[in-house]
């Protein structure tokens, strides 16, 4: 996916005032999970500004999180941002129509909750898939094989390198985490 090649580390920002030290930090790629429509354009302008990767957790965002296909294209048209993450399969399909990148967020809290995912992906086919928590990696483990051709994201209670390496051990393509000291690890600072 969209370059995780090298570094595998996503800031996931919870505030748009943690923008500055992701960008410090030198991560590829910015998944920013708050904020308001006003505050999200500016943010998404500065991380491109540094060539970084600019996507909207649009159920997160206010101003965006009524679910319509308004909200994608807004994100795509006005914003400028690269992509967005959501659970919801209709604006996966939304996303990909408006050129983004759609990244498909899945809580597996279960058995039950793995198999309705597992269907909806086969069903969707969004651009990658975050599975949260990340922390899980008999899920991870299972989704890489079953989509092998999709990148996986593991996000969720991801707090140490070590854990960062046994989500990538299963088959993790990339992290998104909110932990600052993680940021700016690559490939080669890891296992």
């Amino acid at each position: 996916m969209y370059r995780l090649a090298e570094k595998p580390i996503i800031a996931a920002l919870r505030e748009l005032s943690q923008l500055e030290a992701a960008l410090h930090s030198g991560v590829d790629i910015c998944f920013f999970m708050g904020g308001s429509i006003n505050e999200i354009k500016e943010a998404v302008t500065r991380a491109k500004a540094e060539n970084v990767g600019a996507f909207i957790h649009i159920d997160l965002v206010k101003g965006l999180s009524r679910s319509d296909k308004e909200a994608v294209d807004f994100a795509a048209n006005y914003i400028g941002a690269d992509g967005i993450i959501t659970p919801k399969a209709h604006l996966i399909q939304e996303a990909k129509r408006n050129g983004l990148v759609a990244i498909q967020h899945l809580f597996i809290i279960d058995s039950l909750a793995m198999g309705n995912a597992m269907r909806m992906v086969e069903s969707v086919k969004p651009d990658a898939i975050e599975i949260m928590p990340g922390v899980i990696t008999k899920t991870i483990a299972r989704f890489a094989e079953a989509f092998e051709h999709i990148p996986l994201i593991a996000s969720g209670l991801i707090e140490t390198e070590s854990e960062v390496n046994q989500c990538l051990d299963a088959g993790a393509t990339g992290i998104s985490t909110s932990q600052s000291k993680l940021w700016g690890l690559t490939y080669g600072q890891l296992r």
